[in-house]
């Protein structure tokens, strides 16, 4: 059975997320074809599930290997919950190239190494000798993306290891859902908790807007806005717009009725916090890094950047072929 397994060079590469755009295209409509599971356990619990909440019932519903578990265990267990599929795609370990090279010699896998532009690529992808299918350069800023294709991209050409392709960062993959920001704001749901999931973009802050609110408002995609409670003239020019998904409303006033009504008829939640609304701009600033790929909307996004920038066909033509060479 050909398998893939997806290595990164650091903790945020994307590699969860590239795992799952490689997992969603072979599967191609028939999910009963393919496998995707994280391989060792994840270094979090919040972690642990992330494909699985991204992809369904394609992938598993916990890393597949222990911490403690040999190459040679993880890849007997990854055998033996694949029965029956045609391609198995594992989520590596972070950074442990030993490890995963060990793997991909005992599954007799291809390695799909994911990294940062600014990431030491040329010795990580050397790592994995002839496993190594390519490397994704992935979350390259605007500003970076000339170097990756004038520089990066042919030093990596002239070492012979192949770049299937590069990834521009995007918002919607850091985007949180709702119920995420008001877990880190300690915020309370006032209306709408059944839309809880729904993923910000962005956001906005509704105070002194100089210009018309709904043009200000409608001027970024699903957007968040953070606004004091006791403003329903700005919270009613924020739900004018079609780009609104959810309203943070601070220092701890409920809105009046005629915003509620105003904001179930849209679907847009509203969550209520007891911080200013510079308190809570501030707070929101650490909140990166609790954000996981875990969402089915952020599975389309990168499956479509993946088709549009990434050699996909020779991932599928390597994987039509034994790895071992």
């Amino acid at each position: 059975m050909p398998t893939l397994i997806v290595a990164a060079t650091s903790e945020s590469a994307g590699k969860t997320a590239i795992t799952a755009a490689i997992a969603a295209h072979l599967s191609a409509g028939d999910s009963q074809s393919v496998f995707a599971a994280q391989g060792w356990s994840a270094p979090d619990d919040a972690d642990k599930s992330s494909l699985r909440r991204a992809l369904g019932e394609i992938a598993a519903d916990s890393p597949i290997g222990g911490a403690g578990d040999s190459a040679a265990d993880l890849a007997g267990k990854i055998t033996k919950a694949s029965s029956g599929k045609s391609v198995t795609v594992i989520e590596g370990k972070t950074g442990s190239h030993q490890e995963n090279l060990a793997l991909a010699e005992a599954s007799d896998a291809l390695v799909t190494l994911v990294a940062l532009p600014g990431d030491d690529i040329l010795t990580s992808a050397s790592s994995y000798g002839s496993r190594l299918l390519g490397v994704i350069i992935n979350a390259v800023p605007q500003y970076r993306q000339h170097e990756v294709e004038s520089r990066i991209i042919p030093e990596l050409a002239q070492a012979n290891i192949k770049t299937l392709g590069w990834l521009p960062e995007d918002r919607r993959l850091l985007a949180p859902t709702l119920s995420l920001v008001a877990d880190h704001l300690g915020a309370e749901f006032v209306a709408g908790e059944e839309h809880a999931s729904h993923l910000i973009d962005n956001f906005l802050i509704g105070g002194m807007v100089l210009d018309w609110g709904p043009f200000y408002f409608g001027s970024q995609e699903n957007v968040g806005v953070i606004v004091r409670g006791n403003r329903p003239d700005v919270q009613l020019a924020a739900l004018q717009t079609d780009t609104e998904r959810a309203m943070v409303l601070t220092k701890g006033a409920r809105p009046v009725e005629y915003v509620l009504y105003e904001a179930s008829q849209r679907e847009v939640p509203i969550v209520i916090t007891s911080g200013s609304t510079e308190e809570t701009s501030s707070a929101l600033e650490s909140l990166l890094p609790k954000i996981r790929f875990d969402h089915p909307d952020k599975v389309a996004r990168i499956q479509k950047l993946a088709a549009e920038k990434l050699d996909l066909d020779a991932i599928d033509q390597a994987l039509s072929q034994p790895a071992t060479r």
